[in-house]
């Protein structure tokens, strides 16, 4: 054989040799991936020390070494830029703060060590309005923020939530089990592992974490009865699997004003996870069909009784507006009264009022829309499940 020829067949099988060293090594590779989730508690004037623990959470959270964060509860767009450029200081260069969105607050922040995409925000159906104006979630917009953070063994999606909390006037658990179905009903690219976390204001043994495992195909790093968790699924050629879950940053620290106190009223969750390479990862094989019909059942159990509530609240708004003009026809009576007399039937009057137009609020926009929402998200559970 020639020299040349020789000189060829040797080039050709080395790179052959390469190759196959090549892809044997991406088919094998394997990356740590850390996530941390954590309500923050950046609640303008009802939290304490809200300036100083907004401070403090670059640096605690830079200790924690994670790759991403999740962060729910940062209010005040001024707050979310403060923790953007502490957080660039310490290596996160990659941050998307959810402050101000065409549907109102959010209070997702998400930064990023790996070069971050926003996607972008997809509103809830329910939970948009409040039973009582001091239930402050209607001043929000509760919904879920879509990011694709690149790794080297591609693009991750990567989610951050917070569902709807609890009040003692009225459970809202119509609204996170609604809330959480509308998020398994996003999940239909099963092509991109999804990391998904945040605040679900709920246990594991609730129907709205339930039918996030079950329905989704979802792994629960953090299966307790705390509301915060981070949970994660493979895709067609990154694997993700669960090596170690903790609460973290779960310790007072002293702030720099002084004060020593914890950083939030949740404690974080902190995951640690495998990424890697397979050629065709395939999919859970655990959908339950039955709590999906139960889930459905659920939401159109809940918006069939709206018509009683409609009734009782315009019963009472009518109630409450015969007594109003009660008190206008007795008004002429009040000159020869006591002031004190006069102020208790004014006090009595304003209550009065506002109970009427709380009532009437109920029964003519918060339960028809309620129920409107629930049976909207009922109908997308009873339609077949994506293949």
């Amino acid at each position: 054989m020639p020299v040349l020829n020789i000189q060829r067949f040797a080039a050709v099988l080395a790179f052959a040799l390469a190759s196959g060293v090549v892809f044997s090594a991406r088919a094998d590779a394997s990356e740590r991936f850390r996530v941390l989730s954590w309500n923050a508690w950046g609640l303008p004037v009802a939290s304490t020390n809200l300036e100083a623990r907004m401070a403090a959470l670059p640096d605690a959270i830079a200790k924690l070494d994670p790759d991403v964060v999740l962060l729910q509860e940062i209010w005040a767009e001024s707050d979310g830029l403060n923790i953007q450029r502490g957080l660039q200081r310490r290596g996160y260069h990659y941050a998307s703060h959810l402050a101000h969105t065409q549907y109102g607050m959010t209070g997702l922040f998400t930064a990023s060590k790996r070069p971050l995409k926003n996607i972008g925000f997809l509103p809830f159906a329910s939970g948009r309005i409040g039973h009582s104006i001091w239930h402050l979630e209607w001043i929000a917009s509760k919904g879920i923020g879509s990011f694709l953070v690149q790794t080297p063994l591609g693009e991750v999606e990567l989610q951050n939530t917070h569902l709807q909390a609890q009040y003692d006037t009225d459970s809202y658990d119509a609204e996170r089990l609604s809330q959480a179905s509308e998020i398994l009903l996003m999940h239909q690219d099963w092509s991109l592992p999804l990391i998904l976390g945040g605040d679900f204001n709920s246990g594991a043994e609730e129907l709205p974490r339930r039918a996030l495992l079950d329905l989704d195909e979802l792994q629960d790093t953090t299966p307790s009865a705390n509301p915060d968790t981070i949970y994660v699924r493979s895709g067609s050629r990154i694997r993700v699997r669960v090596i170690e879950t903790r609460q973290a940053l779960t310790e007072p620290v002293r702030l720099e004003n002084g004060v020593t106190t914890l950083l939030s009223d949740h404690p974080a969750v902190l995951v640690d996870l495998e990424l890697s390479a397979c050629t065709d990862c395939g999919r859970a094989a655990f959908s339950d069909t039955g709590l999906r019909e139960a889930t459905r059942s659920a939401l159109v159990t809940a918006a069939d009784i709206t018509p009683g509530r409609v009734a009782w609240a315009l019963g009472a708004a009518a109630s409450l507006l015969a007594l109003i003009a009660s008190f206008f026809r007795r008004a002429r009576d009040l000159r020869g009264r006591s002031f004190r007399l006069r102020l208790f039937r004014r006090t009595s009057l304003a209550l009065l009022a506002t109970g009427f137009v709380w009532t009437a609020y109920l029964g003519f926009f918060y339960y028809p829309a309620r129920a409107k929402a629930l049976r909207l998200v009922a109908r997308e559970l009873a339609l077949p499940k994506a293949p």
